[in-house]
């Protein structure tokens, strides 16, 4: 018995194999995820390409990706949250941490990922980097010391406005 590299800890053949080998359709955006996690550590970018739509398929780079999937020791997959739009049941999205070595360190992709269903197929269509508790938090504004003026404009000084 070969376990599927997707995490799930079932057999390969009970897992994602049907997908990867256009058998089986996955049926929710998890299945969906799980299956191109494990196409990257084949390196099946056909795969990764039949199941992405939008910008995620226009701003795609077959090579790049080709050659990072090839050159990386894939680690493990995590499913941190995974839901249906409770709103449009026609739109998912996963959260996930991929694990993988390269360039002879240890690294991590942790990304929201959204997916549509579309014609009786779920497409990957998006996704966003998310912080994790290894990276730093960024301020995106300056900030604000206790005795310069109030951003609200108040013309006060910000301790004796808005930082009460």
């Amino acid at each position: 018995m070969t376990t599927c590299p997707c995490g799930s800890k079932k057999n390969y053949a009970d897992c994602c194999q049907p997908f990867i080998e256009l058998k089986k359709i996955p049926e929710t955006p998890e299945q969906l995820m799980r299956s191109r996690y494990t196409a990257y550590t084949q390196a099946n970018m056909d795969y990764i390409v039949r199941t992405m739509r939008g910008k995620a398929a226009a701003d795609f780079d077959l090579p790049g990706s080709r050659q990072w999937a090839t050159q990386s020791k894939w680690l493990g997959l995590t499913i941190v949250k995974s839901e249906i739009d409770k709103t449009n049941p026609k739109i998912g999205f996963v959260e996930f941490i991929a694990r993988f070595r390269a360039n002879d360190q240890e690294q991590m992709l942790h990304e929201a990922s959204e997916f549509h269903h579309e014609h009786g197929h779920w497409y990957y269509v998006d996704g966003k980097e998310t912080t994790t508790s290894h990276d730093p938090i960024r301020r995106e504004t300056a900030k604000v010391g206790r005795n310069d003026p109030c951003p609200c404009g108040s013309g006060k000084k910000y301790k004796k406005c808005c930082y009460k």
